[in-house]
């Protein structure tokens, strides 16, 4: 890396949140990783983008590093603990706020929330659509869905192995992609060397309920700043529930955002950083081209 990274927490008024920063010049970008991931999901798009742009990541609540809360893991008490991060950072100039997949609504709530603090969203294959044409039309159907898969137990070298197969290899190497995806996890305390996710079973689905309750059309609506979508694969004129929440998300936003496929997996910012980097650096250096529109002031 060439650039400066400094990891510490937080102090907020709800929470302690742990923070990967990554020095360079604004406007910086607020990174937010997804649902069970971590800050460091980020690192590889970070290589790309500064010292040009700061980029910080933060460890969301309950995730990483950062405090694990009992409450408050919906979009509306996030959005207020990324505020405070914000104003405990110092933060001198309105933000780019980036996310990946559950961060991705993440992001748009936050703007949607503090227009004033917002340069402009960005939402790696996420925030652009409505869960329930992928889960079904109620939380008792997706609930089993959107469960996740049983972890515990696993240990760092079944990480490094499942790289040498996974996509996510694809943006650095097995190594490089196993110490990242290990961020998601802590030992178990077992003595066995073995470890378990970081982020609670009981947490994850409260987290996932939100996600599921959450209308990313409505959301996107609200946003005043310009955006830009980053779907993950590729839409071939097919007739997928992706490719139909993608145009209905041009249908809503018209001109105010622009969309751009990356083919690859969901994991985006970790299988194409270079790809990811470019698309969200040539975004916003057309939001620093042009003045700030007065309703998000």
């Amino acid at each position: 890396m060439s650039h400066p990274i400094a990891e510490y927490r937080v102090d907020t008024p709800r929470l302690a949140l742990s923070v990967r920063d990554h020095a360079g010049a604004e406007p910086a970008l607020l990174a937010l990783h997804g649902l069970a991931s971590n800050a460091r999901w980020w690192d590889l798009v970070a290589d790309h983008l500064a010292p040009a742009h700061r980029v910080i990541a933060v460890d969301l609540p309950g995730h990483g590093k950062s405090d694990r809360p009992e409450s408050g893991y919906d979009f509306d008490t996030v959005s207020r603990d990324l505020e405070a991060l914000l104003t405990a950072l110092r933060q001198p100039e309105p933000i780019v706020v980036v996310g990946h997949s559950w961060g991705a609504t993440a992001a748009l709530a936050f703007a949607a929330a503090f227009p004033a603090l917002t340069l402009g969203v960005v939402c790696v294959d996420g925030g652009a659509g409505d869960l329930k044409a992928y889960f079904g039309p109620s939380w008792e159907m997706a609930e089993q869905t959107m469960r996740p898969p049983a972890l515990r137990g696993i240990t760092p070298a079944m990480l490094r192995a499942w790289m040498n197969s996974s996509p996510l290899r694809d943006g650095s190497d097995p190594d490089t992609a196993a110490e990242i995806l290990g961020g998601n996890f802590e030992d178990d305390g077992s003595g066995k060397g073995t470890l378990r996710p970081r982020l609670s079973l009981e947490h994850h689905m409260e987290i996932a309920h939100h996600l599921f309750d959450a209308n990313g059309y409505e959301l996107m609506a609200q946003v005043q700043c310009p955006m830009l979508f980053i779907p993950a694969g590729h839409p071939d004129h097919e007739d997928t529930p992706k490719v139909r929440s993608i145009a209905h998300a041009q249908e809503v936003v018209g001109d105010r955002a622009r969309f751009e496929w990356i083919d690859g997996v969901h994991d985006l910012p970790v299988q194409r950083p270079v790809e990811v980097a470019a698309a969200v650096a040539a975004f916003v250096e057309e939001l620093t081209a042009q003045p700030r529109s007065t309703s998000q002031k």
